[in-house]
């Protein structure tokens, strides 16, 4: 444990036991731990290879590499455009751009299957028994190759608590129901994933014919046939309340994610604005929180500020309330 003025960050090993069964929410920083192409310099930086010359001289003054800040940006200019009657036809392109880039350098920079640590996918397996439900915001293939592993290891293994995410076999496909499986636990992907699309009105979540076949050549099949991924990348918070509501799949995991009362770990999430939708759940539904925290390159000034942003953002918490823990000490 180390002291930043009054706030304590512990071990992850000095508070792990009081939230044994607890919930787990990951953020962005889960899926950068394990593959830091994910991070948004890398997104950003395959992004501009898409435009020409005049579309990337735009992007490059805005002077940031944050989608979800650009988005932010972008909207609000054409929402004040079109307000005042002003063509806005750029602006919209720009924002189309971005969107549609962001899914493409995804699925570019994406690691395919055979290309990521095996070991650290399954240590993040095991790691995961700890807890009870998973909650992510995370649109990448990591969890379902995580989930998969812990299923294998629940066949060998009756103690290992398996997961399932709502999809069950419904002719050749895997669609959406709502009904839980009893025995399992279970995986909310917030802002979706790419590995959901929307069919013929049925929202389907594609599934390997076999062990072998490589996940993302699926992904990228389906975009291809016109399927677009279901994921919530809008910049402002309003803009993803939006999205998520017209959704079934996204609305139901918001509603599960705002009804639980399970104690919550939280891990790799930036408490940024662009997510204040997800912060204000948390307000609306208090319960025990562990927070975890990136420390690398920080001083002790840098970390305070950090720490007491967060508490200005649950603003229905108590200090005592929240244990934060430093989040190289868990994954």
């Amino acid at each position: 444990m180390i002291t930043i003025g009054d706030i304590k960050v512990y071990h992850w090993s000095e508070i792990k036991h009081s939230f044994k069964g607890a919930d787990i929410f990951l953020g962005n920083g889960f899926s950068i731990n394990i593959n830091s192409a994910l991070n948004y310099k890398s997104l950003f930086e395959k992004f501009l290879t898409y435009l020409d010359d005049s579309e990337r001289g735009i992007f490059l003054k805005f002077n940031s590499t944050n989608f979800e800040g650009l988005q932010n940006l972008l909207s609000n200019a054409l929402d004040v455009n079109q307000l005042f009657g002003y063509e806005a036809q750029l602006i919209g392109n720009s924002l189309r751009l971005l969107k549609s880039g962001l899914l493409k350098a995804i699925k570019d920079l994406h690691p395919e299957f055979t290309k990521i640590d095996p070991q650290t996918l399954f240590q993040s397996s095991i790691e995961l028994d700890w807890f009870e439900n998973v909650f992510t915001t995370n649109y990448d293939i990591f969890l379902y190759h995580i989930i998969l592993i812990t299923l294998d290891r629940g066949k060998r293994d009756s103690k290992v608590g398996r997961y399932q995410d709502f999809f069950r076999k419904k002719g050749t496909e895997l669609v959406f129901n709502d009904k839980p499986l009893p025995g399992f636990k279970n995986i909310y992907y917030l802002h979706g994933a790419l590995f959901f699309h929307k069919q013929d009105g049925i929202i389907v979540k594609i599934s390997r014919g076999s062990k072998t076949e490589e996940l993302l050549e699926l992904i990228r099949l389906q975009i291809h046939l016109g399927n677009v991924p279901i994921f919530v990348s809008e910049g402002k918070a309003k803009l993803k309340e939006d999205t998520i509501a017209k959704s079934i799949y996204l609305s139901f995991c918001r509603a599960a994610f705002k009804a639980s009362h399970n104690r919550l770990v939280i891990y790799g999430f930036s408490f940024s604005d662009y997510d204040e939708h997800l912060i204000n759940d948390l307000n609306e539904n208090k319960r025990k929180l562990a927070i975890g925290v990136h420390l690398s390159n920080l001083n002790e000034d840098q970390i305070q500020r950090k720490l007491k942003g967060i508490e200005k953002q649950l603003y229905n918490y108590k200090a005592s309330e929240i244990k934060y823990f430093d989040s190289r000490t868990l994954f």
